[in-house]
């Protein structure tokens, strides 16, 4: 089989790579470490702005959008907690065996107590 140009330039490439690495020279690493010192001396620690509690709160439970899935959840078990349907109540006095209801003000407890 014979070698065309294209596996003579392959062959040579690989050669090339076969080739024990070469460490770069001296002075090019005193260079390359010269331009990071003086990056890092120029660049300012950049310091953070305060937050205030409210915003460290949202971003603790994760923005807005789980703000609003929250704050949907509290109303609709408020809702469900107060008015609860028909077949939540039927499913509670299956399990329980009574259904106990208590009143959201006080002044439902004396309402049937009177003369």
């Amino acid at each position: 089989m014979t070698m065309t140009t294209d596996d003579e330039m392959l062959e040579a490439a690989f050669a090339q790579a076969r080739t024990p690495d070469m460490k770069p020279s001296e002075a090019l690493l005193n260079r390359i470490m010269m331009d990071a010192d003086s990056v890092s001396a120029v660049a300012p620690e950049a310091k953070r702005p305060k937050q205030k509690l409210g915003a460290m709160i949202l971003d603790a439970i994760g923005g807005w959008t789980a703000f609003g899935g929250l704050a949907t959840a509290t109303v609709a078990g408020l809702w469900i907690g107060v008015a609860p349907p028909a077949a939540l109540t039927d499913l509670s006095a299956g399990i329980w065996g009574t259904t106990i209801e208590v009143p959201l003000l006080e002044s439902d407890m004396f309402a049937g107590l009177e003369g």
